[in-house]
């Protein structure tokens, strides 16, 4: 007798279809049995740490401009507001003083004023600076008309043709510019250190929104 046709197909598994036998190798662009990325991890973007650098850079350039910068400017002042301690005025146009050994001394008239005609006399009167200096005490303010040097120590009369006069040391350049200097470190140093700050501030903060 003819026997009927197998149902059973002996050839391969077509790779859209079935599953491969035990042992054998998935059909092309099959997932594998762990599921597709298995095979690797994604990469760990690293956090960057501009923020908290600028933050810390900005507060440290912001504290210390202040602090030296109110440190001059007071070391400035105080040199200034020390040379019209010792400022000694005449009102009648003439006077004496007492100088040390090698003091450097002006003799100052008011601002505006006529420069009056002065004589110095003491123990030994040397050539006094070439600095032009000014000072104010609040209500008088002092130009320098002329100056001496006291190579000796002892008394010293000034006498000039019209007053009032005031007689003391030149103004410390030093002061003046450690004054100044102190003012634009803490005005220049202090700003760029809060821009610095506020910046990193701002990045942190859109960093955490984003996250």
């Amino acid at each position: 007798m003819t026997q009927p046709p197998s149902s059973h197909n002996s050839g391969p598994l077509s790779p859209g279809y079935g599953v491969p036998a035990q042992g054998g190798m998935p059909s092309p662009g099959a997932p594998g049995p762990y599921g597709a990325d298995a095979g690797g991890l994604a990469p760990v973007k690293k956090t960057s740490k501009a923020p908290k650098i600028l933050i810390i850079l900005g507060a440290v350039i912001l504290a210390l401009s202040v602090i030296v910068g109110v440190v001059l400017a007071f070391i400035g002042i105080g040199g200034v507001a020390g040379n019209l301690s010792e400022l000694e005025e005449f009102s009648g146009g003439s006077g004496t003083i007492t100088a040390e050994a090698g003091d450097s001394l002006q003799i100052y008239a008011e601002e505006g004023a006529p420069a009056p005609d002065c004589m110095v006399d003491g123990p030994s009167v040397g050539e006094g600076t070439f600095q032009n200096s000014s000072i104010s005490d609040g209500e008088t303010s002092w130009v320098s008309v002329d100056s001496f040097t006291a190579e000796e120590a002892g008394e010293y009369t000034i006498e000039c043709s019209d007053g009032p006069i005031a007689v003391g040391p030149p103004v410390s350049i030093g002061g003046i510019f450690a004054g100044v200097g102190g003012v634009l470190l803490a005005i220049g140093g202090g700003t760029l250190g809060f821009v610095l700050l506020a910046l990193g501030v701002i990045l942190l903060i859109v960093r955490k929104r984003r996250a």
